[in-house]
């Protein structure tokens, strides 16, 4: 018993790590000025058409997700989906405030083709990292994620993770583009490369790094 509640500690502290992975993640994609993953598009989107603050208009929209998602699938709900939808954007917050006040920021970029590709590329791949982490903690998880979950779990596998979870990602994209958010190529490589990049961290490197927690 010892054991096994050590064990979920330690998870749920994973589940904090792996959102604050996300939420630097995040801001570095915002950084290069190449434009956000999908969601996090759509969300700035319409949270500048609202005029609300991106963190409070992510918690809520997450909270208002999760209802129909946790309806039919009910291992969504659990620390990890607590974390996400109550804290992701805030993270995503203050890694800008932090990056601002080290004097790095969009505008400073702008100009700087050199830095901003690789600053892209290190985005992305915490990006996936980052899901990948918390979606393995199995602590539930946002309901945004297990929507693909979902889908390849109602269509008995015959629509993969990853093919749905490329969907999803390309029908938020959209709507970031039709709510005046800044879509870019980072945007467009997320959205057709998240799923494979996810399932690749999950399968090589983190079960095989964490595995034992599970066990």
């Amino acid at each position: 018993m010892k054991k096994k509640n050590n064990q979920l500690l330690k998870r749920i502290l994973l589940v904090v790590l792996a959102n604050m992975i996300l939420g630097l993640g995040i801001a570095t994609l915002r950084l290069s000025g190449f434009g956000t993953d999908p969601y996090t598009c759509m969300n700035l989107g319409i949270s500048s058409r609202l005029n609300m603050n991106f963190g409070t208009y992510q918690m809520l929209f997450n909270v208002v997700l999760f209802i129909p998602v946790f309806l039919l699938d009910r291992k969504s709900f659990g620390a990890g989906a607590l974390v996400n939808m109550f804290l992701l954007g805030y993270f995503v917050e203050f890694f800008m405030y932090l990056f601002s006040g080290m004097g790095i920021t969009i505008e400073g970029l702008a100009g700087n083709l050199i830095i901003r590709i690789p600053v892209l590329f290190v985005g992305i791949l915490v990006i996936c990292f980052g899901i990948a982490l918390y979606m393995f903690c199995d602590l539930g998880a946002a309901p945004y994620d297990r929507l693909s979950v979902i889908a390849e779990t109602y269509s008995h596998g015959r629509l993969p993770f990853r093919w749905a979870r490329v969907c999803l990602d390309i029908f938020s994209a959209i709507v970031g583009v039709a709510t005046g958010a800044v879509v870019g190529i980072g945007t467009v490589i997320i959205a057709f490369f998240t799923g494979p990049i996810v399932s690749f961290f999950k399968d090589r490197v983190i079960e095989k790094a964490f595995g034992d927690l599970k066990a």
